[in-house]
């Protein structure tokens, strides 16, 4: 066989014949000190153990969101110690506590390091602005949620408060400048992003109708309504002003959905009631009456309306026990006064009446009906001088057609038919004024007219 053909191993050498080579001799094996390489002196690694300092902040929201505040800061304590308060979360959550609790100190502390440890995050002024206006700092406040507002703009919580910080800011700035904290308020407000929250809408309404702004208000309540279509509080709100508008109707639907969704709504239903008080229905009145009672018998204003219902269906005690109950509810209430004097008079104890329309002369002085009612009062007491200085004085202060008429009935009482005269001509200058006459005022005043005219015959006859 050639060469050639052989197979070659490449990068070996050709092994030798065992017997033509001899046996190679065993090597001599070196000692194991002598083999072995000591290795340099290295520092045995560290072990690093990560923590995440994170691991707890579900439990302790669930804590925070279930209100069981007791196991949350016990939570957070573990966690701060444990981390060396360096837990943002758990320092937020913290001072989010302290805030509801009422220790706003203690809840600006936890804000500020919160600040701190989360890199200076401009979205705690948020939290601290609204420490410092529950402490009265309005202004400290203003500055602090402005600087959120640069990094939280479609947030609308952040103009709300900002609003009511500026709300509660004085109208006499530094250096005498006057300022308008209303309407600085609502000019924060007018954010298109408070569009999506209810409550800054009713906030604005309130504004406009501090404002004077009815038509503003009713607008921004309207919006409202069509974020929280149950919202009864917005409902009251509305319907009061378009009554107060003059639109009893639609006022009155809008009460009426109120109380379909809270029957037992004591606002709702002394409205409700009022209205048809207004109407002379004073039984359904004293329905509705009945139902607030049991929801808010503390309310002078219901007591004063059971009072007057009664008195319209001649009871007369009862009517007197009710109008007392609201006196003790609401002593500085001009128109209690004003009914108990008027009840008094009817029952014919005069002293009495007098005493109480007095008193509400003292708190409403300018009240031209009060003036009025001591006029009739004094002239029932024979007391005919001071009571035509009564009468002249509320024709002065505001004439009232059934004023100006009892005047003219007074006077005719007392034969100065000039003065009669006078008044009764007054009288048909406020009713074709469109003042609201009654018919029984309307006829008492005609037939005083015919009286004068055939009184001014009388001499030419002779």
């Amino acid at each position: 066989m050639e060469e050639s053909n052989k197979d070659e191993i490449i990068g070996t050498d050709v092994l030798p014949n065992e017997k033509d080579d001899p046996q190679p001799e065993p090597l001599e094996l070196e000692t194991k000190e002598e083999v072995s390489v000591k290795p340099p002196d290295r520092p045995p690694p560290k072990i690093v153990e990560v923590f995440d300092c994170n691991a707890s902040n579900a439990l302790m929201y669930q804590y925070f969101g279930q209100r069981d505040y007791v196991e949350c800061k016990s939570l957070i304590g573990e966690i701060q110690s444990k981390y060396n308060e360096k837990n943002e979360a758990a320092l937020h959550v913290r001072g989010l506590i302290a805030r509801n609790e009422g220790e706003l100190e203690e809840a600006m502390e936890c804000f500020q390091k919160a600040y701190e440890v989360s890199g200076k995050n401009k979205r705690y002024y948020y939290e601290m602005g609204r420490c410092n206006f529950l402490l009265g700092r309005h202004q400290i406040a203003v500055e602090q949620l402005k600087k959120a507002s640069e990094v939280m703009k479609n947030n609308p919580k952040v103009w709300y408060w900002l609003a009511r910080a500026l709300y509660h800011f004085p109208t006499e700035m530094m250096n005498g400048k006057q300022f308008n904290p209303v309407e600085s308020a609502k000019t924060v407000l007018m954010n298109p992003d408070i569009g999506r929250d209810s409550a800054l809408i009713c906030f604005l309404g309130r504004l406009c109708e501090e404002l004077q702004d009815t038509k503003g208000a009713i607008a921004a309540y309207q919006s409202a309504l069509k974020l929280e279509s149950d919202n009864t509080d917005v409902m009251i709100r509305l319907g009061l002003l378009l009554l107060r508008k003059g639109d009893e109707q639609e006022g009155f639907e809008k009460l009426g959905n109120c109380l379909a969704y809270d029957p037992s709504n004591s606002q709702a239903l002394l409205t409700i009631g009022s209205i048809m008080q207004s109407h002379f229905d004073h039984d359904v009145a004293l329905n509705k009456y009945r139902v607030a009672a049991d929801v808010c018998d503390y309310n002078g204003c219901l007591w004063n309306n059971i009072g007057i219902a009664l008195l319209a269906r001649n009871k007369a005690a009862a009517s007197h026990s009710a109008l007392k109950k609201a006196s003790f509810i609401n002593p500085l209430d001009y128109k209690i006064s004003y009914n108990l004097g008027v009840l008094h008079d009817i029952m014919n104890l005069h002293c009495s009446a007098l005493h109480y329309i007095k008193l509400c002369t003292e708190l409403k002085p300018q009240n031209a009906k009060a003036v009025g009612a001591m006029a009739v009062i004094l002239s029932h007491m024979g007391d005919n001088k001071n009571a035509r200085l009564a009468y002249k004085r509320s024709i002065e202060l505001q004439p009232f057609p059934s004023i100006v008429l009892n005047y003219a009935i007074f006077e005719y009482r007392m034969k100065d038919y000039t003065a009669v005269s006078n008044a009764v001509k007054l009288y048909k200058e406020l009713e074709a004024a469109g003042s609201k006459c009654s018919l029984n005022n309307k006829q008492t005043a005609n037939l005083l007219d015919a009286v004068l005219k055939q009184y001014d015959q009388q001499p030419a006859e002779h």
